[in-house]
């Protein structure tokens, strides 16, 4: 009866403590859209688009005046299509509330994943560790959908290795596989994951689990090539950088942004939780050599790399870092201690790390970027993001516009198809030269502007004055003191400038913004 009563009080405290994990994490995910910077507008158009057959969309620059018909690869467009119609039934409330629940169930597959390698306990603390570094990537964005798949992937294939998976469920990878090719560019990912289980598998000389493994890879290799531009999508993740003309933060490793001069308090957590993860492979291979799994190794070292190397990467990196830290530690464990002194040892751990993740939570830098106003906790838009577009819509603004990349998919959204745009955050739909010896410079050189201002005739100027280029800023001084144009809206995003023509006369009369408003500070 002791026994029995103790369990289900056991069972009790796992839930809650479950519970408080995805409430955790629920934490950092509920952070109002800023749409201003963010790709979702342009997801957005792009599913609408789709829906009206408007295919060009797949394969040319759809949105930008300067090159429409610049073509390029769209490997998200299953992606923004699954947002398009998401948004149709819940606005974006409900999308955000779909994107967070797509995240919690891939949060869960990796709990369990950990739990199966090791125990509840060491699941529940290094998730407690590794959510902040996993909630990095909380913007709307189309990679969620790699993010499930890799957990539905990694899980399925680590259920079949332990024998807890029958064969036929392994079919339900390669399906899968179409759906991921058409949603996100990371669809490779499925492809190595089972590749590493398949090499494991030979390792061990297990060659029927190795030939149904191969069977799967080669079905699901089959269905990569499922997508609207076949052979050239199934290699594009390894083209896509050779075109990039601009420099993108989140593609920057963790060292060239800290030389920047970017302050991210998951910088120094991602450095704490490579050492961890690594240091257990170490402390396995001293302590219990036989238990060292080929297949954790690939895949640690495979993420670590990738984390290592973009910033985008460290949500993956966290979710994996999760089970294979767990299964290093347990094994290491399970060999020199008894199974009462691990829980005493667990136990300890869980605490030391409870406190030093909320003492780290009263660190300034970590306060400031979680609580800051910058990060409003709650679901939906932010509060006046569309006050710049209902601006232009209300006094009728008429392009050519000029805009700077952060603000480019903003005003697709909003504006498309009565307005497109000069420039959008999608390097790869630019050439090179484009970024380098036009966008880059016009906003650098005074002569350079008035040769492009020639060129297009632009009659507004709409900018999100938070990019923070030296070549943005300077470019924003220069306009405040140029007669030319006249500012007429400024909110805490977005700063609009006017052409002062006959066009504009009667918004800049109505509207116009002292000069003297504007105060320049030196960074």
């Amino acid at each position: 009866m002791n026994f029995s009563l103790n369990k289900k009080i056991s069972v009790g405290f796992s839930v809650l403590a479950l519970v408080f994990l995805l409430f955790f994490y629920f934490f950092f995910l509920a952070q109002k859209i800023d749409l201003i910077t963010a790709d979702l507008g342009r997801h957005l158009k792009n599913g609408e688009n789709i829906l009206l057959r408007n295919f060009a969309v797949l394969s040319k620059n759809f949105y930008s005046y300067t090159y429409p018909d610049y073509p390029f690869i769209n490997h998200h467009w299953g992606g923004g299509l699954i947002f398009f119609l998401i948004f149709k039934l819940g606005n974006f409330i409900g999308l955000h509330l779909f994107f967070i629940f797509l995240n919690l169930i891939t949060f869960l597959i990796f709990f369990l994943a950990a739990k199966q390698e090791s125990d509840f306990k060491i699941a529940f603390v290094l998730s407690f560790l590794l959510i902040p570094l996993i909630a990095e990537r909380k913007e709307l964005r189309p990679e969620v959908f790699s993010y499930f798949f890799s957990a539905i992937f990694f899980y399925l294939l680590l259920l079949y290795q332990k024998n807890q998976l029958k064969q036929r469920y392994l079919f339900l990878l390669p399906l899968a596989q179409i759906i991921w090719v058409n949603t996100h560019i990371y669809f490779f990912l499925g492809l190595f994951l089972i590749l590493v289980f398949l090499l494991e598998e030979l390792l061990k000389k297990n060659f029927l689990k190795a030939k149904n493994l191969l069977l799967i890879f080669c079905l699901s290799l089959i269905m990569s090539f499922f997508n609207p531009f076949g052979a050239k999508g199934v290699f594009y993740p390894f083209n896509i950088f050779k075109d990039y003309g601009y420099r993108v933060a989140e593609n920057q490793s963790v060292w060239f942004l800290e030389n920047y001069g970017l302050k991210n308090p998951n910088f120094f957590l991602f450095k704490i939780s490579l050492i961890i993860l690594w240091l257990s492979f170490i402390w396995l291979v001293v302590l219990n050599r036989r238990k060292l799994s080929f297949a954790n190794l690939m895949l640690a070292t495979g993420f670590s790399a990738m984390a290592l190397l973009a910033l985008r990467n460290f949500t993956l990196f966290g979710f994996f870092a999760l089970p294979l830290t767990a299964a290093n530690l347990k094994n290491s464990l399970a060999k020199w201690l008894t199974e009462k002194k691990q829980h005493r040892l667990t136990a300890r751990l869980v605490a030391i790390i409870i406190f030093l993740v909320i003492l780290i939570m009263f660190i300034p830098t970590y306060r400031h970027y979680w609580f800051s106003k910058n990060y409003a906790f709650g679901l939906g838009l932010a509060p006046g993001i569309s006050e710049a577009a209902n601006f232009l819509k209300k006094e009728n603004v008429k392009g050519p516009i000029f805009n700077n990349y952060d603000i480019g998919s903003y005003l697709i959204y909003y504006l498309y198809p009565q307005e497109k745009v000069f420039v959008d955050n999608r390097p790869e739909a630019y050439p090179v030269d484009f970024f380098q010896n036009i966008y880059i410079p016009m906003q650098d050189n005074e002569m350079k502007w008035r040769q492009q201002d020639d060129l297009y005739h632009f009659n507004a100027i709409i900018f999100s004055y938070r990019d923070l280029t030296p070549w943005a800023q300077k470019f924003l001084i220069e306009r405040v003191k140029d007669s030319q144009w006249a500012p007429v809206f400024a909110d805490q995003y977005v700063i609009i400038f006017l052409k002062r023509n006959d066009l504009n006369q009667a918004i800049i009369e109505k509207y116009e913004i002292p000069k003297t408003q504007f105060i320049i500070t030196k960074a």
